[in-house]
């Protein structure tokens, strides 16, 4: 009796280390870890969080913070007796300065569209787009000398949605951008049905426009909603061909 109770206590505490590891490992991870930034990135000042297990990983990671440098930021796993990192994926390819210039355009344009689009939205999205080599580690966002796209989202609340429709919403805000000085490279738009609140999102009878050139927009009302048409024919056309194989 007694021998069977401990192996499933012994099996129960296997189970909870696969899933939690357990503080000798982590012990041992967290100084391996530590000596491999030591030895592998002497000259940054670095700030390592202690090391914690992730199933995902299988192993422990650590995650790493430049005391000097907002953007150097990036994580090291200790699995199977050896440490890795993911610097030269995260930090050389700008990716971290990526998602700090991207997430302060989207608080920038979500609050900005908030506050004076004069239509009820249900998501505001701003995002860059393009190569991340050019960005420059640590710089603030300047939108007026920025080397990669900008890219707004925005769902609208609208009770007819037709093209004449979209390309009225559109205008509005491609003017309300511009009011600040934000000059948004392409646009996705999607004007949604009302619904009742318990309805599923974007279960209404909808209307998509995506990837819209702002070098498209026109003051002329008519000429923007053909070009809305032509855009949309020619996207439906790269989805559907006619000729296939």
């Amino acid at each position: 009796m007694a021998l069977t109770l401990l192996l499933i206590a012994g099996g129960i505490f296997a189970f909870i280390n696969s899933f939690t590891g357990n503080p000798i490992s982590a012990a041992l991870a967290d100084r391996k870890i530590r000596q491999y930034a030591a030895g592998t990135y002497p000259s940054m000042d670095l700030s390592l969080s202690p090391a914690v297990y992730s199933i995902k990983a299988n192993g422990y990671i650590s995650h790493a913070q430049s005391a000097t440098s907002q953007d150097t930021q990036f994580t090291l796993q200790y699995s199977r007796g050896r440490v890795t990192d993911d610097y030269a994926y995260e930090v050389t390819n700008h990716f971290t300065t990526y998602r700090r210039l991207s997430e302060d355009f989207d608080r920038r344009v979500t609050a900005l569209i908030e506050k004076e689009y004069p239509h009820r939205t249900t998501m505001v999205l701003g995002d860059l787009q393009g190569d991340t080599q050019p960005l420059t580690p640590d710089a603030p966002l300047d939108l007026d000398n920025m080397p990669m796209d900008l890219h707004l989202v925005v769902y609208v609340l609208s009770e007819k949605r037709d093209a004449a429709q979209m390309a009225a919403r559109l205008l509005e805000l491609h003017r309300l951008l511009l009011s600040q000085g934000i000059a948004i490279d392409t646009y996705t738009l999607r004007l949604e049905e009302p619904l009742p609140q318990e309805s599923k999102p974007g279960s209404g009878d909808n209307l998509y426009l995506e990837d819209f050139p702002s070098t498209a927009i026109t003051e002329d009302l008519n000429a923007l909603q053909e070009a809305i048409l032509a855009h949309q024919q020619a996207i439906a056309d790269k989805d559907n061909p006619k000729d296939r194989p």
